[in-house]
Parts: C-alpha cells; structure tokens; sequence
C-alpha cells in the first residue's frame, strides 16, 4: 500500500522483493479520491499508469500483479474490514508504517516489515521537491516515470500546486 506521488525506483525494489517471496502481488494505491493537492498531485489513473509502466519496463510479470486504486476511510477502526472487501483476497501486508501495522495488526491481518531500500534518498516528498526546484530527480525513478512525468509537465503541475492559497481539502 501506498500513495505513490510518484512510483519510484524504491517502490520497484520492494515490488520485486515481494514477487520474489509470494506468487502476488496487490499495489493498493491509498488517497486515490486526493489529487492536484500538494502531498497529492498526481490522479489514481495518472498513478496506475505510472505503476504499470514501470514493471512493464522493469520486465515483471504482469500476470502476477493487481494494480488497485482505494480510498482513504475516514472512520480509522473499520479500515481493515474496509480492505478486505475491496481488495482482492491477500495474506498479508508489507508496510514500514508503525500506524498501518498498529491498526492491521488489531484486526489479525499478518504485516510484513519490508526491507527497504534507502528511505532518505527514495522519498516521494523528496522527489517532487527536487521535481520542483529542477534538481536532478530523474535518476531516482524508473525512465518510464520520467517521460510520463515530463509528458504531463509535473514541474508545472507542481509550481501552481505549491503557490495556490487555495486549499480544496484538508485532511
């Protein structure tokens, strides 16, 4: 699970990690109702396609993988039911969250802490601040996300974002 502001190559690692270790994969991609906020630019579509493309480019099996997008729940304690019915069947769960582990964990889900690699570097918030400020971002996620992000000038995107006093949702 995750928001994926933008699919990095963190993010195929750990998508790879886990294709090695289950027969499955589902990338539940969470906030999907968020988009053209400043911690969520980018629409669900514009995220499964940035998904998609990248394990397509990064030859993975796409047969073994679901691309999902989910809204967040507003009333926290029943969010683990909430995956359940709108997830197609899982074992588990990889997360480095503490907050996802804490609640899943009280629902008897099996939460797996993935190895990552380096946080600080593959950093979504990170990436499009450097996206922003034209500090060179590029080689921190797959190509295929590169030439979507310059196709739908995320820089742009970004600038207005980040200068707007216009606050359509908080949350």
């Amino acid at each position: 699970m995750g928001r994926f502001q933008p699919f990095h190559l963190g993010h195929l690692d750990l998508t790879k990690q886990i294709l090695e270790e289950c027969d499955e994969i589902i990338i539940a991609i969470t906030s999907s109702q968020f988009n053209y906020l400043e911690k969520d630019p980018f629409t669900a579509g514009e995220r499964i396609e940035m998904i998609h493309n990248s394990l397509k480019e990064s030859d993975v099996d796409l047969s073994r993988c679901f691309i999902v997008a989910i809204e967040n729940q507003f009333n926290i304690a029943t969010w683990a039911s909430y995956l359940k019915t709108t997830l197609p069947h899982f074992d588990k769960v990889y997360s480095g969250n503490d907050y996802v582990k804490m609640l899943l964990a009280d629902s008897a889900i099996d939460v797996v802490s993935p190895k990552f690699l380096d946080r600080k570097q593959y950093n979504a918030t990170r990436i499009r601040l450097m996206i922003l400020s034209g500090d060179n971002w590029q080689n921190l996620v797959p190509i295929s996300v590169v030439k979507f992000l310059d196709k739908i000038n995320a820089k742009k995107r970004l600038g207005i974002i980040s200068k707007s006093d216009t606050k359509p949702t908080e949350y």
